[in-house]
C-alpha cells in the first residue's frame, strides 16, 4: 500500500516510468506523476540526510525525465512477398501474401504478440523483433534476410518490414528412361549433345550415337561414386533435352544453393538457364574442378523435378501459436492520422497534378466523418489531424460555372489508419474565352486580309462540301465569302464545312491548334471519356473525316458543328491559368485535432490548415513540439515544487535542530 511504501519506491516508480517514455502508453505517464507527487507529499517524513537525498535525485532525475518524455508512436508495414525471380525485392507482377502468420516483440519489455499480414501496425517508438512463422509445409524458402530482423520506430513515417520468399515444388521434366525412346531423342538431340563438353566414365568426350543403346549404356552407368565431370556430364545431357523440347525453360526459377553461392547469387535460387550454363562452362575448361559435384547435386534435384519455384503461391497453415503471455501491441499508442488535401490546376487535363502546374490555395472543401457525421469545412492546402477512421472530402462548389473537375469525383472517402499523412489532390480547370474569331471577322475586310494562298490551300484540303454535298476546293477569297454566307444551317455537312473552315483559320492565325476544349457532348466519340476536355485540332481532325462521306453520321456531325460554333465565338477554352473562385459563406465547424496525438495533448494547439496552414505543417512538429512545451512546463513546475520544499526544509532545520535528531530516531516501520 502506498502509506506503507518508502518514499524511495515512490521515486523509483515514478523516475522508472518517466525515464522510458517510448515504452509506456499514457496511463503510463499518469501512474508516473501520480507518484512523483506521492514521493513529494512522503518527502517531509524522511529522515533530514534522505530527505535532502531524495530531492537531489529529483531534481537530476525526475526532472529530465518529465521534460524528455514523449508519447509519440510510429508505424510498421509488415508484408510478405511471394519473390518470382529471387532477387530479394518486389518487382512488377510479384504480388504480396496475405494472412502469413509473424510474431512482433518489443525488444525493450520483451511484449510480444502474433499478427497475419499484410498489417500496419501503430507502435511506440522503440525497437521490434519481427519473426516470420514457420508453416506447417516444408517447401517455403526466404530469398532473402533472415527468419527474424530487428526494426527501429523513431520517426511518424511507416518502416516497411517485407520479407521475400517462394514455395518451391515439382516441375515437368521428363526422368531419364523417357528419354532412351528414340522416338522422343531424335537425330537432331543426339548433335545437340554432342556438342556439349560430355565426358565418359573414363572423362573422354562422348558422343552419343543412339537414343535406346548408347545414351541408355551411358547414362546408366553414372552414379553419384562415378567421377564427377561423368555424373555432371549425363545430368547436363538430361536438363538439355528437357530444355530442347520444352518441358522446362531456361528462364524458371529453381532452388540450387550449392551453384548460388558459386555464383554468388543473392539467394539459393537461380535460373535454369544459369544452372546448365555453369556446368557447360565448367566442364569445358576442367574435367578435374572440385565445384562439378555440387553443380552435379543441384541439377541432379532438378532433373528428378525437385525445387521447381512456383508461379504462385503455394497453400499454407500454421500450428496454432502459443500465446501465453502476449499483449496485443497494436495501437497502444496513436490512434490519430493525418489527411493532407490539396488542389491543383490541371493544364493537360489528365486528372493528375504534373510538373509546372500550380496549386489553387483558397479552395474550400468539406471533411465529414463517418464516425460521428459531424462536418467542417477548411481551405486548400489543409493539413488535418484526424482520430482513426473514414472521412468523406468533398470540394465546395464555387459561384462561377465555369469550373471543371479533372480527376477524383466531387465527394471521395479517405481512411486514416496510420500515422502517416493520406494524401488527397483534386485537380481541375476552368474555361472562358480566346483569341478566335467568328464567320463574321473572316469575310470582312480585316479577316480576309489575313488569308494567303496557303490558307486556301489548307481549306481546300479540308474536304468541306458545298450544298449539293459535292466538294468545294479550288476557291478564291471571293468565291470562299459568297460559299460562307449562304450556308443553311439545317444542310448539317455544308454547316460543318463553314465552321470548320473558320476553326481551321482561327487555328492558323489565332489560337493554338493544341488548345482544349470542354466539350461533353461529343468526347466520347472521340474516345475521351472522362473530364471531356478535347484538343481543339482533334475535333478539326473528325470533322474532316467525316466530311469525306457527307452523308453519313450527320448527327455527330451536327453536334460537332454546334461544338465548332462555339469555339469559333470564343467559348469553351480551357484557360493556361486558374480564373477568379469565390465560394459561399459556410459555418465552418472543426474535426481536425480533436483527439490529440497519443493522447494528452492540448487540443486547441492542432488546429491546421485553411487559414490556419501555418500553423502545423508535419504531425512529427506536432507531437514534438507538444511534447517538448508540457515537458518544460511540467518540469519547470516540478522544480519551482522541488526548490519550495529544500527551501522549507532548510529554514526548518535551522529554527528547530531539535526536529532532525528526534526524527533519525524513528523506527522506519512507523513510515
Amino acid at each position: 500500500m502506498w502509506m506503507r511504501s518508502r518514499p524511495a519506491n515512490h521515486f523509483f516508480a515514478a523516475a522508472k516510468l518517466l525515464l522510458f517514455p517510448a515504452f509506456c502508453s499514457v496511463s503510463l505517464h499518469r501512474k508516473a506523476s501520480l507518484a512523483l507527487i506521492r514521493c513529494l507529499k512522503l518527502l517531509i517524513r524522511v529522515p533530514s540526510m534522505a530527505r535532502f537525498a531524495l530531492i537531489a535525485a529529483l531534481a537530476l532525475f525526475c526532472v529530465p525525465a518529465i521534460v524528455l518524455a514523449d508519447g509519440t508512436c510510429g508505424c510498421l508495414h509488415v508484408k510478405k512477398l511471394y519473390d518470382l525471380n529471387g532477387n530479394g525485392i518486389q518487382d512488377a507482377g510479384e504480388v504480396l501474401i496475405s494472412d502469413w502468420r509473424f510474431k512482433v516483440r518489443n525488444v525493450n519489455t520483451n511484449a510480444f504478440f502474433f499478427y497475419n499480414t499484410t498489417q500496419t501496425l501503430l507502435l511506440p517508438y522503440g525497437t521490434y523483433e519481427v519473426c516470420d512463422q514457420a508453416p506447417t509445409t516444408n517447401n517455403w524458402w526466404l530469398t532473402a534476410g533472415t527468419l527474424c530482423k530487428t526494426y527501429v520506430l523513431s520517426s511518424a513515417t511507416c518502416v516497411d518490414a517485407t520479407t521475400p520468399c517462394v514455395c518451391t515444388g515439382q516441375g515437368h521434366s521428363q526422368l531419364s528412361a523417357a528419354w532412351w525412346n528414340p522416338a522422343l531423342t531424335t537425330p537432331a538431340d543426339l548433335s545437340a549433345l554432342a556438342a556439349l563438353p560430355i565426358v565418359d566414365a573414363s572423362l573422354a568426350h562422348f558422343t552419343p550415337t543412339d537414343a535406346a543403346t548408347s545414351l541408355k549404356n551411358w547414362y546408366k552407368g553414372a552414379t553419384t561414386a562415378s567421377p564427377p565431370a561423368y555424373y555432371l556430364s549425363v545430368n547436363l545431357a538430361l536438363a538439355k533435352l528437357n530444355l530442347l523440347h520444352g518441358f522446362t525453360s531456361a528462364s524458371t526459377l529453381v532452388k540450387a544453393p550449392r551453384v548460388a553461392t558459386i555464383l554468388g547469387a543473392p539467394s539459393n535460387y537461380v535460373t535454369l538457364g544459369d544452372l546448365v550454363a555453369l556446368a557447360v562452362a565448367r566442364l569445358t575448361a576442367s574435367t578435374s574442378d572440385p565445384d562439378l559435384s555440387n553443380i552435379a547435386t543441384d541439377l541432379h534435384n532438378v532433373n528428378t523435378n525437385e525445387g521447381f519455384v512456383q508461379a504462385s503461391p503455394c497453400p499454407f497453415a500454421f500450428q496454432p501459436a502459443n500465446t501465453v503471455g502476449a499483449t496485443d501491441l497494436n495501437g497502444q499508442c496513436c490512434q490519430q492520422g493525418c489527411l493532407k488535401v490539396a488542389k491543383t490546376y490541371d493544364l493537360n487535363a489528365n486528372g493528375q497534378t504534373d510538373v509546372g502546374e500550380p496549386d489553387i490555395n483558397g479552395w474550400k472543401f468539406k471533411v465529414t466523418s463517418f464516425q460521428t457525421g459531424n462536418t467542417a469545412y477548411y481551405q486548400t492546402p489543409s493539413t488535418l489531424y484526424l482520430p482513426f477512421g473514414t472521412y468523406e472530402v468533398c470540394d465546395v462548389l464555387p459561384q462561377q460555372y465555369n469550373w471543371w473537375l479533372t480527376g477524383r469525383p466531387l465527394c471521395q472517402n479517405y481512411t486514416v489508419s496510420t500515422t502517416e499523412c493520406v494524401q488527397t489532390t483534386a485537380t481541375c480547370l476552368c474555361t472562358g474565352g480566346s483569341a478566335a474569331q467568328a464567320g463574321g471577322y473572316w469575310t470582312k475586310t480585316t479577316g480576309l486580309a489575313s488569308i494567303d494562298n496557303d490558307d486556301l490551300n489548307a481549306l481546300s484540303a479540308s474536304n468541306l462540301v458545298k450544298a449539293d454535298l459535292t466538294p468545294f476546293t479550288g476557291f478564291t477569297k471571293t468565291q470562299y465569302v459568297s460559299w460562307h454566307n449562304a450556308v443553311n444551317t439545317a444542310n448539317t455537312p455544308y454547316w460543318l464545312s463553314t465552321v470548320l473552315a473558320i476553326s481551321i483559320l482561327n487555328t492558323r492565325h489565332l489560337v493554338a491548334p493544341s488548345i482544349l476544349i470542354k466539350a461533353p457532348t461529343i468526347a466520347a466519340s472521340l474516345g475521351v471519356t472522362e473530364h471531356f476536355f478535347v484538343p481543339l485540332s482533334t475535333i478539326q481532325a473528325k470533322a474532316v473525316e467525316l466530311l469525306a462521306t457527307p452523308a453519313a453520321d450527320q448527327t455527330l456531325q451536327a453536334a460537332i458543328a454546334q461544338v465548332l460554333k462555339d469555339t469559333n465565338a470564343g467559348q469553351n477554352f480551357a484557360q493556361s491559368s486558374p480564373c477568379v473562385a469565390t465560394f459561399p459563406t459556410v459555418v465552418s465547424g472543426n474535426l481536425n485535432g480533436l483527439q490529440p496525438p497519443c493522447g494528452g495533448s492540448n487540443p486547441s494547439l492542432l488546429v491546421a490548415g485553411g487559414d490556419n496552414a501555418d500553423a502545423v505543417t508535419e504531425k512529427g512538429a506536432v507531437s514534438n513540439g507538444l511534447s517538448l512545451y508540457i515537458g518544460v512546463g511540467v518540469g519547470v513546475a516540478v522544480i519551482a515544487v522541488v526548490a519550495a520544499v529544500a527551501a522549507f526544509f532548510v529554514v526548518r532545520k535551522l529554527r528547530s535542530p531539535s526536529v532532525s535528531s528526534r526524527e533519525t530516531t524513528l523506527p522506519e516501520t512507523q513510515l
